[in-house]
């Protein structure tokens, strides 16, 4: 997918936030974890900007049509390239209604989707200085000790990114920056 100009170091940052977040929050999962669950979601981490190649506004939908089709994708499963294609168009934009909507047929939506938006939210500059030093979970909520994040990108992973999460994993979640 090298063709498709993703940027590398982000991709690769990503994916290792989302398989931290995975790791950590299996246990509240409102489905069986499997191996498949968790292999998606890394190759959607590292494919989830591929749409930029086409047009950087609505990249998560070109994402999702080039996993769909591309010819480096064929090979794969068909439910394994419509998932990563899946989680990589939900990993961007507000979740709309009709986005809840779709989700609301499987819990894993919910679960893989917040992930993946959450660690894409992390590392929003894209220069990969913010990342999770710890993770506490209790049971009410699910606590992020960040350090390196600015505080436009604060906002908007509160605010935009983790949209889904509580329906997830129903839990709240709370950031502390630990600069």
């Amino acid at each position: 997918m090298q063709k498709y100009l993703v940027e590398r170091p982000h991709a690769m940052h990503v994916a290792r936030l989302s398989l931290k977040l995975y790791d950590s929050l299996i246990g509240l999962l409102d489905f069986p974890p499997n191996g498949l669950w968790r292999e998606c979601l890394e190759t959607a981490a590292l494919l989830h900007d591929a749409g930029y190649f086409i047009n950087k506004r609505a990249h998560h939908r070109h994402s999702r049509y080039i996993i769909r089709h591309a010819m480096e994708t064929q090979s794969w499963e068909d439910t394994t390239r419509s998932c990563v294609a899946t989680l990589a168009y939900f990993h961007r934009k507000t979740l709309t209604l009709q986005k809840f909507h779709e989700m609301s047929h499987n819990p894993a939506w919910f679960a893989m989707t917040s992930i993946l938006r959450i660690a894409d939210g992390i590392d929003r500059c894209h220069h990969q200085q913010a990342d999770i030093r710890h993770i506490e979970i209790t049971t009410t909520t699910v606590e992020l000790f960040v350090c390196g994040l600015k505080k436009e990108p604060w906002d908007h992973l509160l605010q935009i990114k983790a949209q889904g999460f509580h329906t997830a994993f129903h839990r709240q979640l709370l950031l502390h920056d630990v600069s």
